[in-house]
């Protein structure tokens, strides 16, 4: 059994293990001790609350994510039919440094949140693109993306400013923290190093078309749909246990952690994005939807809204366990570290420079 076989198998057990406990009814009764008396005083509205909150949060989390997991894998799975095997390793060599703003420039032709640009990422690793280049892909795609775009657009009332500053945030931190990763080993930073030197998966290879009779298009076809639903059923079943801990940890927190102790300190200018970063991270939620949900935090000012809707699609809850069935342990602390420091240095120049100029631009409306 290879180590990702084990890690998932560890997984999938500890979630299992952990649901059953959860709905053990002594441990109903350790996190609702005063069960009994609230029954006796005709209270019902307070007992098992957290169990209907823990399943509501996790069935929710993974209802709105699974259909953007399903789009990532089916984009990897095209990444692996139709991109030849030395076409990114050669682009990559002849740009240069310059291939990270090229990547992160291209990461809207690929409208992918960050449900689902794991499995991307980690084709394009397996396709030879280096390390740096898919950092770049990794935490740009999820926010420089048309559809976050315009849903950020729609939820902040129509007002440009915001979609302006994210997007702006999102190529920001993207080139920051690939940069910083730029030239850093491989080998170092991949659970794997050598399984992305091969393909992962048996490919059958899709003969040349010629032209004869249309069975032989049929055949063609049918040999190209066989290859792309196997990969796609590969890298979900690959990254799905992964996914499912972290929408675990992420609901566990939404629960038991009081959103009242989060969002007291909405008007100070530390407090205010500090929290709402720590909010982003716990929260997991999906980069095409947070916008509305950051909308609603009405006591929040720009600097708190854009330090929730760049650091969100980054570095979250369940990206961080999902980002353990690519990365090494110690590679994805230096890389959450960076992004950390990436979204605070932006907020600082949004704050100092950015946001002013802007407001100068756009008439004076909108940003308070």
């Amino acid at each position: 059994m290879s180590h990702i076989s084990k890690d998932k198998l560890f997984l999938s057990l500890l979630l299992v293990g952990f649901v059953a406990i959860f709905f053990n009814p002594w441990v109903s009764a350790l996190l609702a001790p005063n069960t009994a008396e609230q029954l006796l005083n005709g209270d019902f509205s307070q007992v098992n609350r957290w169990r209907e909150n823990f399943s509501a949060y996790f069935i929710a989390i993974t209802l709105e994510a699974v259909p953007f997991m399903i789009m990532g894998t089916l984009a990897s799975a095209l990444i692996e039919l139709f991109v030849p095997a030395g076409f990114l390793p050669k682009m990559a060599k002849k740009l240069g440094i310059l291939g990270v703003p090229a990547v992160v420039l291209a990461a809207p032709l690929f409208p992918i949140c960050e449900c689902g640009v794991v499995p991307v990422a980690r084709r394009l690793l397996k396709k030879g693109l280096p390390l740096s280049h898919t950092i770049a892909y990794l935490l740009a795609a999820p926010i420089f993306n048309p559809v976050v775009l315009l849903g950020t657009w729609l939820a902040f009332y129509k007002d440009p400013i915001y979609p302006i500053l994210r997007g702006a945030g999102g190529i920001f931190v993207a080139l920051l923290v690939a940069f910083a990763f730029y030239g850093y080993s491989r080998r170092r930073a991949l659970l794997n190093a050598d399984a992305f030197s091969q393909p992962a998966y048996p490919i059958i290879p899709i003969q040349p078309h010629v032209p004869t009779v249309p069975t032989s298009r049929l055949n063609r076809l049918s040999t190209i749909w066989r290859d792309l639903a196997f990969h796609v059923r590969e890298d979900f079943l690959e990254i799905a246990p992964y996914f499912l801990f972290g929408v675990f940890l992420a609901s566990c927190m939404k629960t038991f952690i009081p959103q009242e102790a989060l969002f007291q300190w909405g008007g100070h200018a530390i407090l205010g994005p500090a929290i709402m970063m720590v909010a982003a991270f716990v929260m997991s939620l999906c980069s095409e939807a947070d916008a509305f949900l950051a909308a609603s935090f009405v006591e929040f000012d720009v600097v708190s809204h854009m330090a929730f809707l760049v650091l969100g699609p980054m570095l979250d809850i369940k990206l961080i366990i999902m980002y353990s069935s690519l990365l090494r342990g110690r590679f994805i602390a230096l890389l959450s570290l960076a992004v950390v420091v990436g979204t605070t240095l932006y907020l600082i120049f949004m704050d100092r420079v950015l946001w002013g100029y802007l407001d100068l631009l756009l008439g004076g409306g909108g940003l308070l």
